[in-house]
């Protein structure tokens, strides 16, 4: 009894200390500024806690949490990443009369996604998703803006349906395996007619998470909306749940070529669209969200690869680990640049922009950063899986992430968001740990020269897409390209299906209220206007009757997952 009471303290601790640390905050019963650093704990867990797991049969249908290899380069990354961010939001929110507030979602937020790391069960893995990803709502509109609400609006619609796929994946996922437990996935059916639904289901309820095109339209809404330590870690962290989940669901071990190659193709889209259109920004925080699509691009070609070459699955699944760990450091010390480069002094935004150089040079695979080895590790899976063809193009992708770069960095320095204030010492602490962590790599090599072994070719292959980068925009400079006249808004698709949806909607209700023809009638003009009027009648009944029936359906599916879960 007493050593499952302490496994539960254990592995349940990371995900308990953020919602202990709010309620003391709300009773103010130590000092507020502590709860800053809720994610200590779960730090400390994943540097020295040993693997393993335990089983809490009187927890929702038979909890598993525990640690494993995955989990723990999971767990090290997004609790560095929560305990930076909630260090510098403090301080960075400090003048903010809703700050309170935001650290309730923040922390709420956080314990989600500190449970889903742990979570070695579908069910489990599911409540602490919802917890997170429903949490995540309230800091996409902490700033009660017109453009946090449309933000918001888009994020929850999408969280509920991911939430709703996600509970089909898990019951078929279960009919399929008998069990509940991830290590008995694997041992699906691969015969099975409902696999294939169980896959599609997994890809959509995860990919909304993980940003994958073409569910990936919250996105570039939500970054720009919410507070810049709010974005730092649903990129860094949260977007990673999606990836981890699609590491637990998914039957990497098993052969299903099909998937494998749509998951190629909509990778290689995210890859270069996502860099393309990042370019083509107004706002450093957007450009940021884009570049994040496109990153998590390659991970997604990773895993179709693993999914079409079942022999890759263990290394790819190390791989998308490691790239996941580089990537979280990178976008979200960048991230954190922005709220402090546009309001620092002259010295301290030297400081910064240096700072904010060396996660680009990162995100653009640079010799001897953090991305170099993550992509040189993803590029080693791809090529050993037979898929050379891909390799080319995941190198020339660095050319497109080097501009999405250079734009940020740009906007980063003449953009000043409302309400920022020059970087105090939290602001500055939050900062300097997340540089610590994305210069790790570099004190690596330093320690162990000897085993570099870089070669000229190599350094080569790793330099030229950077300078090809460098050189378009150079080229775009010179022949006085013009950004604003090319940009898109941030919503790319979504804004498109909503113009063509309302387009067609406005058509329609038209050729509906408009009378017949009269071709003998003296006053045409006035017929048409009258038709017009009918027609906005007829849109604005339609729109209350459709605001009804979303509230309605949106209770049938707390209905259903209430249930699901009880």
């Amino acid at each position: 009894m007493l050593d499952l009471l302490l496994g539960s303290a254990l592995w349940l601790g990371p995900a308990l200390a953020p919602l202990v640390a709010l309620l003391l905050l709300l009773v103010g019963s130590w000092p507020r500024a502590a709860v800053a650093f809720a994610a200590l704990p779960a730090l400390l867990v994943a540097l020295f806690a040993p693997t393993g797991t335990v089983d809490l049969p009187w927890l929702l249908l038979g909890t598993r949490v525990g640690l494993d290899e995955t989990g723990r380069i999971f767990l090290i990354f997004t609790a560095s990443l929560w305990l930076a961010a909630g260090i510098h939001g403090w301080s960075y929110l400090h003048e903010d009369r809703r700050r309170a507030t935001f650290f309730a979602f923040f922390n709420t937020a956080m314990a989600g996604n500190f449970g889903v790391v742990l979570a070695q069960d579908a069910v489990s893995f599911y409540v602490f998703f919802a917890l997170m990803s429903f949490a995540s709502y309230g800091l996409v509109v902490h700033t009660r803006s017109p453009d946090a609400f449309h933000a918001g609006r888009v994020y929850i619609v999408l969280v509920i349906a991911g939430e709703l796929a996600l509970f089909v994946a898990i019951v078929l996922w279960m009919n399929l395996s008998g069990s509940i437990y991830f290590s008995d996935f694997i041992a699906s059916s691969t015969a099975a007619p409902t696999r294939d639904w169980a896959i599609a289901a997994t890809l959509i309820a995860l990919g909304i998470k993980v940003g994958a095109v073409p569910l990936h339209v919250w996105l570039p809404l939500a970054h720009p909306a919410a507070p810049t330590p709010a974005s730092a870690v649903l990129s860094g962290a949260m977007i990673k749940a999606g990836l981890l989940g699609w590491l637990r669901f998914l039957p990497l071990g098993t052969a299903a070529p099909g998937w494998g190659h749509t998951m190629i193709m909509l990778g290689l889209t995210a890859v270069f669209g996502g860099a393309l259109i990042g370019a083509l920004q107004r706002e450093p925080k957007s450009a940021l969200a884009y570049s994040s699509i496109s990153q998590m691009g390659f991970i997604t070609v990773l895993l179709g690869v693993a999914l079409s070459a079942p022999e890759a699955a263990p290394a790819a699944g190390l791989a998308a680990a490691l790239y996941a760990f580089h990537h979280a450091f990178a976008k979200a010390l960048l991230f954190l640049g922005v709220s402090m480069l546009g309001v620092a002094s002259r010295l301290a935004r030297g400081a910064v922009a240096g700072g904010m150089v060396l996660p680009a040079l990162a995100l653009a695979g640079a010799p001897l950063t953090s991305g170099a080895v993550a992509k040189a590790e993803l590029k080693a899976v791809v090529i050993a899986a037979g898929w050379k063809s891909v390799a080319l193009p995941l190198s020339l992708a660095a050319a497109a992430t080097t501009l999405v770069m250079l734009r940020t960095l740009y906007l980063a320095r003449h953009a000043s968001s409302p309400g920022a204030h020059a970087p105090n010492w939290g602001m500055w602490a939050g900062w300097w740990l997340l540089v610590i962590g994305c210069a790790g790599p570099i004190w690596f090599f330093a320690q162990a020269p000897v085993d570099l072994g870089i070669s000229f070719g190599e350094l080569a292959n790793a330099v030229w897409p950077i300078g090809l980068g460098l050189a378009l925009a150079l080229a775009g400079r010179r022949l006085q390209w013009s950004v604003d006249r090319l940009s898109l808004p941030p919503g790319d698709l979504l804004l498109l299906l909503l113009r063509a949806w309302r387009g067609a909607n406005f058509a329609s209700a038209v050729r509906r209220a408009l009378p017949k023809p009269d071709l003998l009638s003296p006053r045409p003009g006035l017929a048409l206007r009258m038709g017009l009027s009918r027609a906005e009648a007829v849109l604005s009944e339609a729109e209350v009757v459709l605001a009804r029936r979303a509230g309605l359906a949106v209770l049938l599916v707390a209905a259903v997952i209430l249930l699901a879960i009880s």
